[in-house]
């Protein structure tokens, strides 16, 4: 009976996640980058704040842990959640929600050679599969366009597309590694709290010097409805952010790491039906065969 608690908690994760790009992606369509991961912010602020406040109490916001922890926790956030996300959200308005989800979903190929190196982790020859079928998935969903031979690499969206999903992963990749010292030294409802501090500190230094054409300001004056708009990135962040960790969190507690990994990768999935209804992007054969083979190898890597 536990074990079903920790499939529901998993799937939920799995549909929380996906959801978020859907929000995002509303948002990257009428603000800039650095507006989205600003407004982002208040809804990962409140909701990290309301956690550790219902977790520890008053006390909880009282800092303990020595500084350089502290600090290097922050950082960490910074290069993972600033950084990262904002190369994730220029993902987004290059290639979709359907090819950008299920493409960043294989950071995990970076993350065991990464934690093999530096966390002397063991490292399986299941890598190797799974890289097999993660490019195979990527070679389908790459789309059939003769007409761009001869442009430069920067004029070719599926190229500068995937670059940015490479440095979105490897921002993510950071971040995971060095999320696995700190939680050591820092119990978790902080250290969400003190990464989100420093998230949103350094998403508004980003915005103010450079809000883009498309800010807050703009959209607030152009838009018939600007709150709706800023609202779904506030909800995005709380979503993606919190809500989704924490409940793949809670997952672990019912069923072992691998299981509740395979049941949340199925936010490809999910996300490539919420853009198909809400967004009204395509799901061809090839993009439902490529995002089949990248899961199957992220699936493969979670369970070797």
């Amino acid at each position: 009976m536990h074990a079903l608690f920790g499939y529901a908690f998993a799937f939920t994760a799995a549909v929380i996640w996906a959801l978020a790009p859907v929000l995002y992606k509303r948002g990257v369509d009428r603000l800039s980058f650095t507006a989205v991961g600003w407004v982002r912010c208040i809804g990962y602020l409140v909701s990290a704040g309301i956690y550790l406040g219902a977790t520890m109490g008053a006390k909880g916001f009282v800092p303990v842990t020595p500084w350089h922890y502290i600090a290097g926790a922050v950082f960490s956030g910074i290069i993972w959640l600033v950084a990262g996300d904002l190369l994730y959200f220029a993902c987004l308005s290059r290639l979709g929600v359907s090819i950008t989800v299920p493409i960043t979903s294989a950071y995990p190929l970076l993350v065991v050679p990464a934690s093999w190196f530096f966390l002397h982790e063991p490292m399986t020859p299941g890598v190797v599969v799974a890289a097999f079928l993660i490019v195979g998935g990527i070679v389908l969903i790459a789309p059939r366009n003769p007409q761009g031979k001869g442009l430069k690499p920067s004029e070719r969206p599926l190229a500068m597309g995937l670059l940015l999903a490479f440095l979105t992963m490897g921002c993510w990749t950071f971040g995971l590694l060095t999320n696995k010292f700190f939680v050591q030294y820092i119990p978790i409802p902080q250290l969400e709290w003190y990464r989100a501090l420093g998230v949103t500190a350094g998403s508004l230094i980003l915005y103010l010097l450079h809000p883009g054409k498309l800010s807050v300001k703009s959209l607030l004056q152009t838009s018939k409805t600007p709150w709706r708009i800023l609202g779904e990135v506030v909800l995005a962040g709380t979503l993606g952010l919190t809500l989704g960790n924490l409940f793949f969190t809670y997952s672990v507690l019912f069923i072992p790491v691998n299981v509740a990994t395979c049941v949340a990768s199925l936010r490809p999935f999910i996300a490539a039906l919420f853009a198909l209804f809400l967004l009204r992007e395509p799901l061809t054969k090839h993009l439902l065969g490529g995002i089949s083979l990248i899961i199957s190898g992220v699936i493969f890597l979670s369970l070797t």
